[in-house]
Formats: structure tokens, C-alpha cells, sequence
């Protein structure tokens, strides 16, 4: 009896021990359209060890890898009317979002009224206390990723740090 109910903790820790760098980020919003109607915004990164095979999860897209990706893109794009456009949020250009993912948020959004002459100086992206303006039509949010902790940072490029607000 006391073989058996070794072998069961033994299973139990190695089950354990497996699940240990598992992790989950949920992630949810909204995307507002230039008419101002919204739609839900469901986006969250997973990390899951099956036996000898990892599988990591972006929004609806799964991959299985060997080893966890050190970071993942998200990729954004800003047409001549201002108007942001990000593949796995929507099929087509919006206003703007907001996105609550883990204990991070991520928003883009309106700070002034669109120029047609410069249609990038409206938008506004704000990474949890951080706000930026930016500096190129096809600006990218860079999601890093630890195994045990999930997402350690958020930061991208093609931002500019935004001096009129008081984010750092």
C-alpha cells in the first residue's frame, strides 16, 4: 500500500512540476470604429508545456514550438485617414482600441482632432502608465515574455514619448 501512494505522489509531482511554467495572460477590450460603434476586444497570450512540445498561444493563433518565443509582435498600421488597422484585432481599419491583457493595458486612441496633413499627430498609444505619439504609419507593440512570469514588458518602435501628458 505505501508503494502505491509512493508512485502516486511521484506522478503527481511530475505533473506538477511540468505545469509549473504554465501560464496565461487574458486579454479582453474593445475596438472603436470611426462610427463609434464598438465590438469586443478578446486578445491574450498562453504558454502551455504538453510532454515534450509547447504550445503557444497569440489571440485565436496556436503554434507549437520547442521553446517558448522570447517576445511577439504586434504589428499596427495608420492609412492617410487615420485610421488604425491591426490584423489580429479586425478585418479592416478602426479608430482606435483599448486592450486590458494580464495585469498590462494598451490602448490607442484620439488626442486631438485628425489632420489631414498630419495624420499621425492624433493618435495617442498608452502602455499602462506610459504615453506616445507616433512616428511612422506602421508602428509595432512588442510583447516580451518570460516562461515562469508571462509578460515582463510591453514597449515598441516607431513611438515618440509624448511630453504633453504627464506618462513617463
Amino acid at each position: 500500500m505505501n508503494n502505491l501512494k509512493f508512485v502516486f505522489v511521484v506522478i503527481a509531482l511530475l505533473f506538477s512540476a511540468q505545469t509549473l511554467a504554465d501560464w496565461k495572460a487574458e486579454g479582453s477590450g474593445k475596438v472603436i470604429y470611426p462610427s463609434g460603434r464598438t465590438e469586443p476586444l478578446n486578445f491574450g497570450f498562453e504558454y502551455k508545456k504538453v510532454y515534450d512540445t509547447i504550445i503557444f498561444t497569440a489571440g485565436k493563433s496556436q503554434m507549437r514550438t520547442s521553446e517558448m518565443p522570447p517576445n511577439y509582435i504586434l504589428n499596427l498600421f495608420v492609412n492617410k485617414q487615420g485610421q488604425v488597422y491591426v490584423a489580429e484585432f479586425a478585418n479592416g481599419f478602426f479608430k482606435g482600441f483599448e486592450l486590458n491583457i494580464g495585469e498590462h493595458k494598451i490602448s490607442v486612441n484620439h488626442r486631438q482632432e485628425f489632420d489631414e496633413e498630419e495624420p499621425l499627430r492624433h493618435l495617442r498609444v498608452q502602455i499602462n502608465d506610459r504615453s506616445f505619439l507616433l512616428d511612422t504609419t506602421h508602428p509595432t507593440i512588442k510583447f516580451e515574455f518570460d516562461e515562469e512570469k508571462g509578460i515582463v514588458d510591453i514597449n515598441g518602435s516607431g513611438l515618440l514619448k509624448d511630453l504633453s501628458s504627464r506618462g513617463r
